[in-house]
């Protein structure tokens, strides 16, 4: 027959590995969620420095053109090209994707913490009472609530389980990621494309 003590045992270990299994899918979650930001800043950089290069050597090509309706065209691209540089980095300027992967980065360093202490305490399960689940618990909520949420993407990566179930909403989010980098790379030929077929039709 078991006993209420050998009971309550089992009821809080059974607490314990479902908070130690919560605490290790977001760590895992935040940790790829850094990753993803941290990548996103490092390409959208890229490109803006690639877009001033343009505009920069694209102002100096043109600084001096004999035709008149030639100059006004490559005038007009090149201020639409600026304005389109501006509003980029504004718009970079609000993601903030640098400070959230590093708000991120902290959160799982802190979040790892944590984790460590449940592994050193499952060691001395005999340890594992109601006030020290509470602690733990209430740790944990500060630590979730206290910090941006992940992306459901970044929990399905991080959880082996969705990862398989939600497979071709993952494959659908990485080709959206790769044509929103793509078009954001080749949007200055895109742009100039535009401007000159629309001046061409113009003049018709």
């Amino acid at each position: 027959m078991v006993s209420l003590e050998d009971k309550k045992f089992e009821t809080n270990y059974d607490i314990f590995k479902d908070l130690k299994r919560r605490v290790k899918i977001t760590t895992k979650s935040r940790i790829i969620a850094s990753t993803r930001l941290r990548q996103k800043h490092e390409y959208f950089e890229k490109i803006t420095h690639l877009y001033s290069l343009l505009v920069l050597i694209l102002s100096v090509w043109f600084i001096s053109i004999p035709d008149p309706d030639k100059s006004f065209l490559v005038t007009k691209m090149l201020l639409i090209l600026s304005l389109s540089l501006t509003f980029f980095t504004m718009f970079l300027g609000i993601k903030n994707y640098k400070e959230r992967a590093g708000s991120f980065e902290t959160n799982y360093q802190q979040l790892d913490a944590l984790l460590n202490e449940i592994n050193r305490l499952e060691v001395y399960p005999e340890s594992i009472t109601v006030p020290v689940l509470t602690g733990l618990q209430s740790r944990y909520e500060k630590l979730i609530i206290g910090n941006e949420n992940h992306d459901d993407v970044d929990y399905w990566h991080a959880n082996d389980e969705l990862k398989a179930k939600f497979k071709s909403e993952i494959s659908m989010y990485k080709v959206k990621q790769v044509f929103v980098y793509i078009t954001t790379a080749i949007y200055p030929i895109l742009l100039v494309l535009f401007i000159y077929l629309i001046d061409y039709f113009l003049k018709k």
